[in-house]
Order: structure tokens, then sequence, then C-alpha cells
């Protein structure tokens, strides 16, 4: 990023995440007004570790390199990754002054060893953060449903014209039945490159089957009955949260 002064702007995304609609330009979800844009995933509490915009600015490279190293300086192993390191990153960066709750949730992550322990860390860390979703001149947090980004299987692999990118595509799981598992979208999963170099000629790339183009309303519809789930989810684990703190006393 350093290096590359003429950029003003990156997107990072997870290998397993592609463009599903290329009606839509990144532009739409860039602000200005902050360095970092993160984004809520629709199913979970977590903050979405796996693609982000980050400003070509001093402060996101100090953000990104202290979240890079962030293992290296637990004096814990951690489950979860990038996935669980985001949110206590949060922690330090942006609510520097909760010390002793941030400690607390920390005690928390020491201890899990799946994924149902690592959304009890993060609900946790979320209660701390709040509804907030921006802070001026460093980052904000898209809300539920509203990132350029979002979960496939969730609406399995059905999408709209309000989507533009879907996370998820893992060629092991494709035609599975286990979580995470999602049909293709397409008829053919060849791309010719020498297409993208005409606009004209770009979206003949993208041969959809068409039972999986669905109206904005009916994906709505699904999204907003994942985001009441795990709004249902969260306060579940806030209990077991409550739970911890009432063992410490």
């Amino acid at each position: 990023m350093k290096g590359a002064n003429d950029i003003q702007w990156f997107l990072f995304i997870d290998a397993d995440m592609g463009v599903i609609n290329p009606n839509h330009l990144i532009e739409e979800w860039i602000d200005n007004n902050v360095n970092l844009i993160l984004y809520n995933r629709i199913f979970n509490h977590e903050v979405m570790a796996g693609s982000y915009l980050a400003k070509n600015t001093p402060y996101s490279r100090k953000f990104l390199r202290f979240w890079a190293s962030y293992e290296l300086t637990l004096r814990f192993p951690i489950f979860g990754s990038d996935n669980g390191a985001i949110h206590n990153v949060l922690l330090e960066l942006i609510f520097s002054g909760r010390i002793s709750e941030r400690k607390f949730c920390e005690s928390i992550w020491k201890e899990v060893k799946n994924f149902d322990g690592l959304s009890i860390y993060v609900a946790c860390v979320r209660n701390i953060t709040g509804e907030a979703t921006i802070w001026p001149n460093q980052l904000r947090i898209l809300p539920k449903g509203k990132a350029w980004a979002r979960d496939t299987w969730i609406t399995d692999s059905m999408w709209s014209e309000r989507d533009f990118i879907l996370h998820g595509w893992q060629k092991r799981r494709i035609n599975r039945i286990t979580f995470g598992g999602w049909p293709s979208p397409f008829v053919s999963h060849y791309f010719n490159l020498s297409f993208c170099t005409n606009f004209n000629t770009v979206s003949l790339n993208w041969q959809y089957k068409d039972t999986f183009i669905r109206s904005n309303s009916e994906v709505e519809d699904w999204l907003d009955k994942a985001i009441i789930n795990s709004r249902y989810d969260f306060k579940k684990h806030l209990k077991l949260v409550a739970n911890q703190q009432k063992r410490n006393v």
C-alpha cells in the first residue's frame, strides 16, 4: 500500500469470494470520512474479517499491521484466526479505555475450542462496541445486509440485482449438503479474460442459471429472516457471557 501512491482505496476479499453481479461498482460503498470500512456479517455477530475497504493512509496501514501481527502479541493460542482477532483489535484500537472489559472477553476467547464458543466471545465484544457504526476519521462498520458482499449460503446461492459479491464459493463445498455448501448459480465456470478488456463484452462471462435469479424483495426477505435469527442468537450468547461474569465474581 505504501508504495502505491496512485491508489486511493484498496478492496480486500477472501479467496472464496467473487462477483455475482458486475453491474455494481465498489465506489458505491466508499466513505471518505473514514479510513477503513468493515461490515457486519448477517448470520452471526461477527465483524467480517474476510473483506474490507482500506484507504491508502498511515492510519489504515498501522491498523492492518497491528491486526496482521496480533496473534504474536497474545500469550495464549487463539481459535478463530483473523475472524476472532479483528474483534480484540477493535477493542484495543477503538475502545482502548475499556481495558477490564476487554480482558474479561479475552478470558472467554482463551477457552474457545469451537465456533459456538467463538460466538460467545464475539457477543462479549459486540456488547461493548454496541450499535455504533462510525468513528469519524477512523473506521465504520456497515450494518447487516448493507455491504458489498454477503454469505452465499444464506439464500442457497439465490441472488438479485441488489447483490454485488458473494462469499463462500469454496470448490470443496460446491453441491455439498454441509455448512457452507452451495449450488453454483452459473451455467459455466469458464471465464474468458479477453472479454474483460471491452465494456461491451465483459458481461458475457456471467452466464447464469435462470432459477437462481430472484427479485430484490425475495432476497431481502431471506436476509431479514437471517438477521432476526442472528439477534435471537445474540441474546442467547449474551446470557452465557453474563453467566461467565457471575462465575468470575
